[in-house]
């Protein structure tokens, strides 16, 4: 069928629209399916079945559980044993050697015929030179050396007689053609055959190719010893003269022997469905080893047939997928329903995606290995991490999801399951309120100690485990616990720097005094240091009445005005009573000094690399506010009446709750020092009427804050600025043996 170019337009158009809004809605729905669909496949091949049936256990270690067969299989015999019973098997196929007695006839022939012909050349009369061209001429090719001592040495009976012995002697029991190596494959024993009959003997009787030489020097110089010469000579004929008189198939007997080891049975007996292999916690022998061997094999084989027939191996894939993406679709719901923001922000869900793959990862590393006991699974790593990135509700829900998902590869375990929900929801709670490493760890161990603990003798006590197994089980909750919370130590670091983002506990780092910015700020602008630790105070007690980050929001306190370092003079609380520096400037000019730490905070912020956290805190914690003192001070100096937009801050709105109330704690914490009178009544008066300002000129409209949540801060706010502003006695001071007032003096 013909397709034209327009078709394929017009299809295509279908599925992606030109249109910028529905291409946009497709791509954000593509880029979500494509997470989902790449972190389940991940997790489903990261699992297979193959991997997670592996059993090796070597002989000494404890089997983490009782392990029974799961189907028939035969018992596959010890390695070193089936070898010995092969060699044996081989051992008893003997190499056949053929002796040929008309070979043999030939050799001895031409060894006569030698010494023939060198009696008869001596007897010539000839020149010496003649003669031996004559001997060099024969097929022997001896050297000059030789040929002249053979024809003037003045007998020739020992010669002859000692090249006869060597002759008879190596040939007689057979020479072959052979090194030493490809003989000794022949076996301790060979059947030596000729014509009809066959005989057995020892293979050390017979000679090789290179054994040939040797012997034959040796021979020779027992035939020679007092004459070197002589020796040399008759070795020389000898092995010019002798051959191989044995012929041996060598390929044959290989491959009669290979038909002999396979002939050898692999197997030692057969193990039947359901029968006990192993028994938990105990240590296996030699014999229960061979079982377990067994079954990896049987299970090697299954696995290689699975996945060479295509549909097995994808309907095991899908099924898995399925069963992982319904409980991976939990997570997925809620996110949707009860946090839109998270779901909407793609970079939040690779944060999330990276802790499940993470936290699967590492469970992997425990179930993938048979000697290492499932209950050392570190299950609580994702929830502490989820609580840490997010919060307690999501790393609560994540305790969930990842205890199903590893349900589900570890083949519906329930006791993995509830062991790993139990940890990893008491995790999820406890991690972010902490306020130090040492007191994370602390607590963090003994939480999740106790709480596996507990879920593991439960279950144990439900599998009708031995009171020895319990306690062998209970000792991998401190395990799973201790491996937890260094992975999460280990991790969150990382975490924060790939994802750029912040954490409580690089926020914690950031309230020492010894920051290089807070120090400056401690130095160069003391009043300003001082207004941002109250403000950051303020800020915290706050969030903690509305359920928000207090660390978070004082750590933004903190550094919410770091720039006004770049001019610390041109600020009130750095002046110390000496001329106000905006005296001489005209209002729009002291505005722009003034507003301008917002820029210089930034550029600070971004010098020393703060959190951006800390950036959109000195970005928005003015919002969009009127400089109220430097307009209405311009308008009164102006003929004309002026723009407010010239003397408004350039924002953006807080965008969020902490920095919502590090804006009312900078403006409230100002408003009180400026009274004079700091009666309770009057500071609480002025607190509830700054906070109703900053809501009235809806400056708070995009920080999620509601008017309950504006009510609780304004009344956490109250103690602390009564504490800090309180009513000062004066103290009597003796004077002349009188009494003189002081000044207030601190209470």
């Amino acid at each position: 069928m013909k397709i034209s170019l327009k078709k394929i337009l017009s299809l295509t158009k279908g599925l992606w629209p030109l249109h910028p809004q529905s291409r946009k809605f497709q791509i954000y729905w593509i880029k979500r399916v494509a997470l989902a669909g790449i972190l389940l496949l991940v997790i489903a091949n990261l699992f297979s079945p193959a991997r997670n049936d592996e059993i090796k256990l070597k002989v000494g270690s404890a089997s983490p559980r009782d392990i029974y067969a799961p189907f028939d299989f035969p018992l596959v015999k010890d390695p070193a044993l089936l070898k010995a019973q092969q060699d044996s098997a081989a051992s008893q196929v003997l190499a056949i050697v053929y002796r040929n007695p008309e070979f043999d006839r030939k050799l001895y022939s031409d060894v006569e015929l030698f010494l023939i012909n060198l009696s008869n050349l001596r007897q010539e009369d000839e020149y010496l030179s003649n003669q031996i061209k004559i001997i060099q001429s024969w097929k022997l090719n001896l050297s000059r050396g030789t040929a002249d001592l053979l024809l003037t040495v003045p007998g020739l009976y020992s010669f002859q007689q000692g090249l006869k012995d060597i002759v008879h002697s190596l040939l007689e029991p057979g020479v072959l053609p052979l090194n030493d190596g490809q003989a000794k494959m022949l076996g301790p024993e060979v059947v030596l055959r000729q014509g009809q009959d066959l005989q057995r003997i020892p293979a050390s009787r017979l000679f090789t190719m290179e054994s040939l030489p040797v012997m034959i020097r040796v021979k020779s110089q027992t035939a020679f010893p007092n004459s070197e010469p002589m020796a040399k000579a008759l070795s020389e004929v000898a092995s010019k003269l002798l051959e191989p008189n044995l012929a041996v198939d060598t390929s044959e007997v290989g491959s009669a022997r290979a038909r002999a080891r396979e002939s050898v049975s692999r197997y030692t007996g057969q193990m039947t469905k359901g029968e006990k292999i192993a028994s938990a916690y105990q240590k296996v022998d030699a014999k229960t080893a061979q079982k377990l061997h067994s079954l990896q094999i049987k299970l090697d084989e299954i696995t290689t047939v699975s996945r060479r027939s295509g549909w097995n191996y994808v309907l095991t894939l899908l099924s898995r997928l399925l069963a992982l993406g319904f409980f991976l679709g939990i997570l997925t719901f809620y996110l949707i329903r009860f946090r839109p923001e998270v779901f909407r922000n793609f970079h939040s869900l690779l944060i999330l995606a990276t802790i499940i793959l993470l936290s699967m990862l590492s469970g992997w590393l425990v179930l993938s290995r048979p000697d290492f006991p499932p209950y050392l699974l570190p299950a609580a790593l994702g929830p502490m991490l989820a609580s840490l990135m997010f919060d307690i509700p999501l790393g609560a829900v994540m305790a969930v999801t990842a205890s199903l998902l590893f349900g589900v590869v570890t083949e519906l375990s329930l006791p993995i399951t509830v062991v790993a929900l139990a940890s990893g929801s008491v995790a999820s709670f406890l991690v972010k309120g902490l306020r130090s490493r040492f007191q994370f760890i602390i607590t963090s161990f003994l939480a999740i100690t106790l709480a596996s603990g507990l879920a593991i003798a439960a279950m144990e006590y439900l599998k009708l485990s031995t009171f020895q197994q319990i306690q062998q089980s209970l000792l991998m909750a401190p395990a799973s616990a201790f491996l937890s919370i260094v992975l999460t130590l280990l991790l969150l670091p990382v975490l924060e720097a790939v994802f750029n983002t912040t954490t409580d506990y690089s926020l914690l780092e950031m309230a020492d005094p010894d920051q290089p910015l807070l120090k400056r700020l401690s130095i160069e602008a003391t009043g300003t240091f001082q207004h941002s630790l109250l403000v950051g105070n303020l800020a915290e007690v706050g969030a903690k009445a509305i359920g928000a980050n207090s660390l978070q929001a004082r750590i933004m306190g903190y550094y919410h005005d770091i720039g006004k370092l770049a001019k610390p003079d041109y600020f009130i609380e750095n002046q110390g009573g000496a001329a106000n520096r905006h005296d001489g400037l005209a209002p729009k000019m002291s505005f722009l000094v003034v507003a301008a730490h917002v820029k210089e905070g930034l550029e600070l912020a971004r010098k020393h690399r703060l959190p951006q956290i800390i950036k959109d805190a000195i970005a928005q914690h003015h919002g969009t506010t009127l400089a109220k003192y430097f307009y209405h001070k311009a308008n009164l100096s102006s003929e004309g009446k002026l723009l407010e937009g010239d003397f408004r801050y350039p924002g953006p709105k807080p965008q969020s709750k902490e920095i919502g109330l590090v804006m009312l704690a900078d403006v409230v914490e100002a408003s009180v020092r400026s009274l004079k009178d700091r009666d309770p009544k009057r500071v609480r008066r002025m607190v509830k009427a700054t906070i109703a300002d900053k809501a009235n000129e809806l400056e708070l409209d995009e920080s999620n804050l509601t008017l309950h949540d504006l009510h609780l801060a304004g009344e956490a706010f109250l103690p602390v600025l009564q504490a800090l502003f309180h009513p000062r006695i004066e103290y009597p001071v003796a004077k002349n043996g009188g009494e003189q007032k002081t000044g207030p003096q601190n209470a």
